[in-house]
């Protein structure tokens, strides 16, 4: 059935939207969103982050993933893809990541997040992490170059926090938390990833592995099989189909659907 269009929605809408879904005060809240899902918002991608900031309240955590793919070796890229007779002019002069100042590309709302007053951003070339609230700091605060979304780093920590997922119009092929899954099984699908970095002042390529990229392979299966578990709540946020969902019942399923899957 094809979704009726809403009229432009407001901040206080989109609080209750939230609050019905099941969104709390107190929540460490990570959130995958798409801007465009939501449809028409009056006042953009700030009302977005307004709404949520509100209703998890001051005690609360909001976390949003601030990938920068790249900021990745150039031979990785898939758009744009880099002419082999240019790959090593744009390897030479590839900035290296900075935290204050390079852009993700999660989409709208994480980048207008990342650049809001009192968010804090862990330090990964490629995969950081931007945080505000009273568990943010814990949760950037150390973040391994090898396995970014493995034990050690904020993945975890938002594990042991009990915390809990909102995919505001989109899917699980955007949940990073079934990297964390992956990463603690066995039989893992691993990448080399490789980046720039300035050590005592000089540039040098990294290189460490991680998880592999799912490319919408097990994600979803996984996904849509654990929707059928009833540990998902699910409604609209705006015109956006959302679901929220406790992290650790995530990962402690995907752990054991990725032991039978790979």
């Amino acid at each position: 059935m094809k979704k009726i269009e809403r009229e432009p929605t407001t901040e206080k809408e989109l609080r209750q939207d939230l609050e019905a879904l099941g969104v709390m005060h107190d929540m460490n809240l990570i959130v995958h969103s798409s801007l465009s899902s939501i449809g028409s918002v009056i006042g953009g991608a700030p009302t977005v982050l307004r709404a949520l900031m509100h209703t998890i309240g001051k005690k609360g955590t909001l976390v949003m993933p601030a990938a920068t793919p790249h900021c990745a070796d150039p031979v990785t890229w898939r758009k744009p893809r880099v002419p082999e007779a240019y790959l090593g002019k744009v390897q030479a002069h590839l900035p290296v990541f900075d935290l204050r100042t390079t852009p993700t590309e999660m989409g709208t709302i994480p980048e207008t997040f990342r650049t809001w007053p009192g968010t804090v951003r862990s330090n990964h070339p490629l995969e950081s992490i931007c945080a505000q609230g009273v568990e943010a700091r814990k949760i950037t605060s150390r973040h391994p170059w090898a396995f970014s979304e493995g034990r050690g780093g904020p993945f975890e920590k938002l594990y042991d926090l009990d915390s809990w997922v909102l995919l505001l119009g989109v899917g699980f092929n955007r949940c990073t938390a079934l990297h964390f899954a992956e990463s603690l099984v066995e039989k893992r699908r691993i990448k080399i990833v490789r980046f720039p970095v300035l050590e005592n002042g000089h540039r040098k390529w990294i290189e460490v592995p991680n998880v592999s990229d799912d490319n919408d392979t097990l994600f979803p299966l996984i996904g849509s099989t654990f929707i059928t578990q009833n540990m998902t709540r699910q409604g609209l946020v705006g015109n956006a189909d959302s679901r929220l969902f406790s992290m650790r019942f995530l990962i402690d399923y995907a752990i054991n659907r990725f032991k039978e899957l790979l």
